[in-house]
């Protein structure tokens, strides 16, 4: 037979035990401070002149505090404005260095070709002026002038500034920005079709070209832009302008406006004037021969090395970076459409 515990002994425990709180709250809502300044309040009782000017002189004092701490935040640092300062002076400066060696390197440049024009005057040296003028067309050293098509693209306007990652794999605002691999498909849909100079913002691209995202700025050549981008390509206006927008190029900008609210305008014109590329002399490097070894077996000879399974060293040779080029257009650049 099972003993039963009766509520009264000693084991009993209220069913509701666990829910204390829950029965304080139903029983009891209001707090018993303000249950007690209401009784008081009720009797008449009112609050004392000292209370009064305590709690006066309490407010007082934490809105004086309060307001001398946002002072004291927003009070410009003497350190950080000289920092400021002293940066800002020396890219003033840094920039008038880079203009005037510019200049020197333009004037120098002038005297180079005409130092070149003079030495290949004459019957021989006129075939070799106009291959040289030729070579220096296709590799865009010289600036050139002809219709073609001016794309212009920029943010949407409801981008906003990125935080430096992919802005296409979320979904917030800043999807509208355009990016690298945006300049990079425009530019080389005007390269298959069939333009024979481009130019980004000015910067003239050729085979070593490159454009790339550091940041929060777009990068030619390790130069970076500043919206609007402006593309500018010299060519055939009217096919170069079908041949695009029938190209993937025109699929992909015209994506670009429908899905993220890119700013792109095609604009045809009959004058553009594109500048040369300027950029560092190209060096060529070629491949050479290794010398002849000596079978792996053989001992004595100088220069033989036998690796340990018996098999002749492989010859290691210097790849060559001479890019290819085609005669009659500018060769595309690096980059990889997206």
């Amino acid at each position: 037979m099972t003993d039963v515990v009766g509520e009264t002994g000693p084991a009993a425990r209220p069913l509701d035990a666990s829910m204390t709180l829950l029965r304080e709250v139903m029983e009891r809502p209001l707090d018993p401070g303000y249950a007690t300044a209401a009784a008081r309040r009720a009797d008449g009782v009112r609050p004392t002149l000292r209370g009064l000017v305590l709690t006066l002189l309490l407010a007082l004092v934490c809105g004086a505090l309060a307001t001398r701490s946002i002072v004291e935040l927003r009070r410009p640092q003497p350190g950080a404005d000289q920092a400021r300062a002293a940066l800002q002076a020396q890219v003033r400066q840094r920039t008038a260095a880079l203009d005037s060696q510019q200049q020197q390197l333009d004037r120098l440049r002038a005297e180079v070709t005409t130092l070149r024009a003079r030495a290949l005057t004459g019957p021989s040296g006129a075939h070799l002026a106009e291959e040289t003028s030729l070579l220096e067309l296709l590799a865009g050293e010289t600036p050139v002038t002809g219709p073609g098509l001016r794309i212009t693209m920029a943010d949407a306007p409801s981008a906003s500034a990125g935080s430096g990652t992919d802005p296409r794999q979320g979904t917030t605002a800043d999807q509208g920005r355009v990016l690298d691999r945006d300049l990079q498909a425009v530019v080389n849909g005007l390269w298959a079709a069939g333009a024979e100079a481009v130019s980004v913002n000015g910067q003239r691209l050729t085979a070593r070209s490159a454009i790339r995202y550091a940041g929060q700025a777009i990068l030619v050549d390790f130069r970076p832009l500043v919206p609007p981008y402006v593309v500018q390509a010299v060519g055939d206006g009217a096919g170069l302008q079908t041949l695009f927008a029938a190209g993937a190029a025109g699929a992909y900008l015209q994506a670009l406006r429908d899905n993220y609210g890119v700013q792109a305008a095609i604009v045809p014109s009959t004058n553009l004037e594109l500048p040369g590329a300027g950029g560092s002399p190209t060096q060529f490097v070629y491949a050479h021969a290794a010398a002849p070894t000596a079978p792996a077996g053989a001992s004595g000879s100088p220069g033989a090395s036998a690796s340990p399974s018996g098999s002749p060293p492989v010859p290691s040779t210097t790849p060559s970076t001479v890019p290819s080029q085609r005669a009659g257009t500018v060769p595309p650049t690096s980059e990889v459409s997206p």
